[in-house]
């Protein structure tokens, strides 16, 4: 079904990768793991002592939690929920597939995932750029690139060789 969220991702469906474009994993489950350590719920001034990073800094990462669906957020404060306990309880190898599976939510990632199916061989960075810049426009295209195979490298749905500008599909581990 297009644009519905897994039972244990987001609540919402996924419109853009605008919240995870310029945020890491490590950042994001650090995060989570602050709040944890908190008790599982703490305003974000709090949150924002607790792991040393001034609250303009650490918005985009709360934005990006909340996206993935691992954080709500309600008046300031944050609480985790069930699927960041799963992942933070998770090994490498399920936390790549629970982040796989809610990326696969992103249309802008299935639209990418689906144009190198139906191609069979890798994308040019150009030819991923052009979609992307069709859906959110030119001045968000690269930013979105980046965060495509950045995700996509971190859940091991793709490989980019920065030489050739190739963006290739690969088979997720079972």
């Amino acid at each position: 079904m297009p644009n519905t969220p897994h039972v244990n991702g987001p609540s919402k469906p996924l419109a853009d990768m605008h919240p995870i474009a310029r945020v890491s994993v490590g950042q994001i489950l650090g995060l989570v793991e602050a709040i944890d350590e908190v008790g599982g719920s703490a305003d974000a001034a709090t949150i924002s002592q607790e792991v040393e990073m001034d609250i303009d800094r650490l918005g985009p990462i709360i934005d990006a939690a909340e996206f993935l669906g691992f954080v709500k957020v309600a008046d300031g404060d944050l609480t985790i929920t069930d699927l960041s306990r799963k992942v933070l309880h998770a090994n490498v190898r399920e936390r790549k597939k629970i982040i796989r599976d809610i990326i696969d939510d992103v249309p802008i990632f299935k639209e990418v995932m689906q144009m190198a199916k139906s191609a069979g061989r890798p994308l040019s960075r150009e030819d991923v750029l052009g979609t992307i810049a069709a859906q959110v426009g030119t001045h968000n295209a690269e930013d979105f690139f980046r965060a495509l195979v950045y995700w996509g490298r971190y859940t091991e749905l793709v490989s980019y060789d920065s030489e050739s500008e190739e963006l290739t599909l690969r088979a997720p581990p079972a």
